[in-house]
């Protein structure tokens, strides 16, 4: 193993629907994350899944008059195709309804359990007299008693300007979603996790942690300060995962919140692939040393489950777990005409976008426009811009221009490097320097930057090769032509090499043509040299990797699309 040893997660989507693009940004940010780490050559797993349980998937089930495991299965498989399709690659994406998971997280609590950390408590809560259940989360809304928005959740407010976490007792009129009734308050036992008993250590991780932003440090911060308390951690369903093998069998028709299991199976899935591959031992090398690196890429809603409630489980169970390297937090993306609603027909959907335009299309967009410290607002005429200004005109012009280039005038081939103007040296410094910039903002998970690095590197490029105007000077000096085209060979390669995390279907097909073989991932970063100059490598042709578009034009194919989506649904 390397001296680096990385686990990246992304948050778990449900799977009651088809995720949109800002719930499937976050698998996409540890796919960008982990791509980079393996570039570096560190030891790196990624790990995410299908969140099958909790009151949303029940909820939807319900609704379709399916069963919630029929209903999650179904999503889940579909969510798999997406990824491919994104070219999202995981070292094991599973789904939390699976034997493993389960078993895992009912132990995990027993330790818990065991070191006095729950606490067995009766409280009121709602209760549907028509329906005859108990109303966990959100099987029941309301008005918030905070920002006084109507239709929040039982378990969190939903307007993005609050998000504050509730109980379904705090909802002001509060009604059953199914028949819209007003619910009873009826007497029930939970158990609860001690949560304030965790509140020095988990001031002091958030006060000393640098990779966490700033807003979502503040959030915690306050809440560490206005002081936490304790977490119900089970629910009146039937639908998640058994507590009475934790508890005991009077607790037989109760299940784990499902915020108290799912965040667990970022390790669970580490012991699955240590049990699939037959090496026991790789499970304890990646999550029971404390110099293991975790990265947990979410979106802001989820700030306290990841960097509250899951550290201080980490520390309930008194074993050698690494709390949090990063938390990657995320704002919104956010549309003119409000957050994403598919009832209302508000934003993009994973499977619309990659059946307008090519998923490399969506990863640079969502890349360079990565709403990393306020909420980002999608825009077509934005979305356009960013493809045919980065993409088309600076990225793919400059590559098209050298490979067709090598090949009409050097016979296919990587011609010799002679001298260098002190012009040259400069350039080459000037690439080494982004090379530099871009790893130290991917090792702060700073991916805006670092797209827009390497974009620099490509913009770079072009505008040498403009400058020199290898079209004139072929015709009075062959061998500074040699040279030029050697270095813009090389440049290349280096946007091969920082475009693969974010790009990487265009990023290896721009490796192949430059007659290098396998993936950038197989010679790294680190490895770059730009005193190498490969002459003699024989290239292959390529088409242009991108083409222009046109806002309105691939807004009136999306709308098609979707129409075509609905239809399908509806049937």
């Amino acid at each position: 193993m390397s001296e680096e040893k990385w686990v990246i997660t992304a948050a778990w989507p449900y799977v009651n629907n088809i995720p949109h693009l800002g719930t499937f940004s976050q698998l996409l940010w540890g796919d960008v994350i982990t791509r980079y780490h393996k570039l570096r050559k560190h030891d790196t797993l990624y790990v995410s899944g299908s969140d099958a349980h909790g009151t949303p998937i029940v909820v939807a089930a319900e609704e379709e008059g399916v069963s919630p495991i029929e209903l999650a299965m179904r999503y889940h498989n579909r969510t798999l195709e997406l990824l491919d399709e994104w070219n999202i690659e995981f070292d094991k994406y599973t789904i939390t309804h699976n034997p493993l998971h389960i078993s895992f997280v009912q132990e995990f609590h027993k330790k818990i359990h065991q070191n006095g950390y729950f606490k067995l408590k009766e409280t009121e809560q709602h209760y549907c007299e028509h329906d005859q259940r108990f109303l966990p989360d959100r099987f029941v809304e309301g008005i918030c008693p905070v920002c006084n928005i109507k239709g929040a959740r039982g378990d969190q407010c939903n307007n993005p300007e609050c998000e504050v976490i509730l109980k379904p007792t705090d909802l002001i009129e509060p009604h059953c979603i199914t028949c819209h009734k007003t619910p009873v308050l009826k007497k029930t036992s939970h158990w609860y996790f001690d949560l304030p008993a965790f509140s020095d250590a988990l001031k002091k991780f958030a006060e000393e942690n640098p990779h966490i932003p700033s807003f979502a440090k503040q959030k915690l911060l306050s809440m560490i300060e206005e002081g936490l308390i304790e977490r119900p951690i089970s629910r009146d369903m039937t639908w998640g995962i058994p507590i009475d093998p934790i508890f005991g069998e009077e607790y037989i028709n109760k299940v784990l919140y499902v915020w108290f299991e799912n965040v667990l199976g970022y390790i669970s899935t580490v012991k699955f692939i240590a049990e699939e591959q037959g090496k026991p031992e790789l499970f304890d090398e990646f999550w029971l040393d404390k110099n293991t690196k975790t990265v947990f890429c979410i979106g802001k809603d989820n700030i306290i489950f990841h960097a509250l409630i899951f550290p201080a489980m980490l520390l309930a169970t008194r074993d050698s777990y690494p709390l949090p390297y990063a938390v990657a937090t995320t704002n919104f993306i956010q549309f003119k005409e409000g957050p994403f609603s598919k009832s209302k027909g508000i934003g993009i959907w994973c499977d619309e976008a990659t059946a307008t335009l090519p998923a490399d299309y969506w990863r640079y967009y969502l890349s360079n426009n990565r709403a990393e410290l306020k909420d980002t607002y999608f825009d077509w005429d934005d979305f356009a811009s960013n493809v045919n200004v980065d993409l088309n005109d600076v990225t793919g012009n400059f590559i098209h221009r050298t490979i067709t280039f090598i090949g009409q005038h050097f016979q296919s081939k990587i011609p010799e490097r002679g001298n260098l103007t002190e012009e040259e040296n400069g350039i080459l410094a000037q690439v080494k320097k982004n090379i530099d910039l871009y790893l130290n903002a991917m090792d702060n998970f700073k991916l805006k930057d670092a797209t827009k690095i390497a974009i620099n590197v490509a913009r770079l490029g072009n505008q040498y090769f403009s400058s020199v105007e290898p079209w004139h000077l072929i015709k009075k000096d062959k061998k500074k032509t040699a040279t030029v085209l050697n270095l813009s060979a090389k440049i290349s390669e280096v946007i091969s090499v920082l475009l693969w995390p974010i790009i990487p279907e265009t990023a290896e097909k721009i490796w192949g043509s430059l007659g290098f073989q396998g993936k950038p991932v197989d010679k790294g970063i680190d490895a770059i040299d730009m005193n190498e100059t490969h002459a003699g490598q024989e290239i292959k042709k390529i088409k242009p990797v991108f083409h222009k578009v046109k806002a309105d034009e691939i807004q009136k194919k999306w709308n098609e699309v979707r129409k075509k989506v609905k239809g399908k649904e509806k049937k």
